[in-house]
């Protein structure tokens, strides 16, 4: 790689970065809106049903959030080799897809939620709102799918500032329908299930229409959605991304299993600290999203220099973002902590993790960073690899040879398994940059 950088391959990354961020930001947003809206129901049991069926779905859901990634590597790629064409064919391949699993999702998540609240055990006056909430948000499963697929789309295009509006105005939109349903109709925790899902729905209608309107201005004719090899492509790249989500979300479930074996005042502390992880990533990410389009659209390019450019582009502007973010955390924690919770000895806890949260914030930057580039890439097979030996040394093998009786050693692994997570990824990098530049030699011998 070049041993300096200019400035505007920091300057592009960051104007595809600033609306992504926005964007990333308003989600979290959306869950305390109706948490508010269903704590000023008549009933606490209401709150109860909607937050813990929320984190239900969320990853439940997230599970299939590689509609988005694999739409926008391959979109990326065939914007930089000038090939829009094939770019609507990709995306009308990843919403078939996402119908095809949201379907599945409707019909055998409703078989499987009489087994989990029966495996979970709900408080019995909580038990009706929170079935009824998990039956009405699973008619949003194809809407909540396609609509992940298509923000893909956008965002491999390049045209964030899209993906902007259409989350905001998504999101703007569910919140007024969860407020004239639940509250102004009295529908209450159901009022929020169904506003949730109308707004899905209606966010699919309007990024059709949008992916419409750019289809028919484009001129473009298709004879035919399919292409040679696509579906094929589409599950080699999928699969792994999935597989990889999985993993992921089992660290962080047996995290919180872990914490909450040691007592309430833990498991509330790692909650607290999971909330700032979890807020920090979701700006973090916006630099991940525009490393994909960087490095996909360069990849279709054949642009060894644009590549190189992003990549240290990237690097350092989620560098300098998580340094701000850990001054601002470490200035402030004990304010943020006391805004989500009253309880004192909670509070404690958490403060006494920030150095945990530190270091574990200053690994994982380098993660989401990587996995934004290899994204872009379609090196999915290489990601999961990593997650997997993440999961495997960083988090099991960390926590057999340090133990769970503390929240210090619960911290310690998610700290390895951090530390390996971006090690296993970064390792495959430099035969990646060798690959593009071979690529862009065959392609741009004077590039």
């Amino acid at each position: 790689m070049r041993s300096h950088i200019g400035l505007k391959p920091v300057t592009r990354l960051w104007h595809l970065a600033w609306p992504l961020i926005i964007a990333n930001i308003a989600t979290p947003l959306l869950g305390l809106a109706d948490a508010a809206i269903a704590g000023h129901l008549d009933q606490a049991y209401y709150l109860a049903a909607v937050t813990v069926g929320a984190e239900l779905l969320v990853i439940f859901f997230g599970t299939f959030s590689f509609l988005r990634m694999g739409t926008t590597g391959l979109v990326a790629q065939a914007v930089g080799s000038d090939d829009q064409a094939h770019s609507f064919r990709i995306v009308a391949n990843a919403v078939l897809l996402a119908l095809g699993i949201g379907s599945l999702l409707l019909v055998a998540g409703a078989q499987a939620i009489d087994p989990l609240l029966e495996f979970a055990k709900p408080t019995a006056e909580m038990t009706d709102p929170l079935q009824e909430y998990l039956e009405v948000r699973l008619w949003g499963a194809p809407a909540n799918l396609t609509l992940i697929a298509l923000t893909g789309w956008f965002i491999g295009q390049g045209l964030t500032r899209i993906a902007l509006y259409l989350s905001v105005g998504i999101n703007i939109l569910n919140i007024v329908c969860n407020y004239l349903l639940a509250i102004e109709l009295q529908l209450n925790s159901y009022g929020i299930a169904l506003g949730t899902v109308i707004s899905e729905y209606a966010g699919v209608a309007i990024a059709g229409y949008i992916l419409w309107k750019k289809f028919t201005r484009s001129n473009i004719v298709i004879d035919s959605i399919q292409a040679s090899g696509l579906w094929l492509r589409l599950v080699k790249i999928n699969t792994p991304l999935m597989l990889r989500t999985i993993l992921l979300h089992s660290v962080f479930v047996t995290l919180s299993v872990f914490a909450a074996r040691l007592g309430v005042e833990e498991a509330a502390a790692i909650g607290l600290i999971l909330v700032l992880l979890a807020t920090a990533a979701y700006a973090l990410d916006g630099f991940a999203y525009a490393s994909e389009i960087e490095a996909g659209q360069a990849l279709g390019e054949r642009r060894f220099k644009r590549f190189t450019d992003s990549l240290w582009a990237g690097a350092i502007l989620s560098v300098a973002s998580t340094t701000v973010i850990v001054v601002f955390a470490n200035l402030f924690h004990s304010q943020l902590f006391h805004a989500l919770t009253d309880f004192q000895n909670v509070v404690t806890e958490a403060n006494a993790l920030m150095t945990w949260f530190t270091w574990i914030l200053f690994a994982l930057c380098w993660s989401y960073w990587l996995d934004g580039v290899f994204i872009g890439l379609t090196k999915t097979l290489d990601m999961c690899i990593a997650m997997c030996l993440a999961t495997i040394f960083g988090w099991i093998g960390s926590l057999w040879l340090i133990g769970t009786q503390t929240l210090d050693q619960l911290m310690a692994a998610f700290l390895i398994f951090s530390i390996v997570r971006t090690i296993s990824l970064g390792s495959r990098l430099p035969a990646i940059i060798e690959e593009i530049k071979s690529l862009s030699v065959l392609t741009h011998p004077k590039s």
